[in-house]
């Protein structure tokens, strides 16, 4: 079972450039208490259920934070795509 991934997307106030970091490899349990916290911090939380190319289940967590969360940023968006069978066996 592959694990939970992470992608981040920010946009800095002081640069005319967008940050991209490569995917980080997480635990379910860390996936849950980001996504958690999440909703209360963030600006928006959606949470979408889908499926691979392979037909495999997984859940896709969109979590946008705006202006003022962050220092200097003025937006951080998290992507976390969660298999859906790691989250069945916690």
């Amino acid at each position: 079972m592959r694990p939970v991934t992470l992608y981040r997307l920010s946009r800095h106030s002081d640069a005319d450039r967008i940050g991209h970091w490569r995917p980080e490899r997480l635990t379910v349990h860390t996936a849950r208490m980001s996504i958690s916290g999440a909703r209360k911090a963030a600006d928006t939380v959606h949470v979408y259920e889908t499926t691979d190319r392979n037909g495999n289940s997984f859940h896709v967590a969109h979590i946008h934070f705006g202006p003022g969360h962050w220092d200097n940023g003025a937006f951080m968006t998290e992507i976390y795509e969660i298999p859906t069978a790691a989250l069945l066996e916690i």
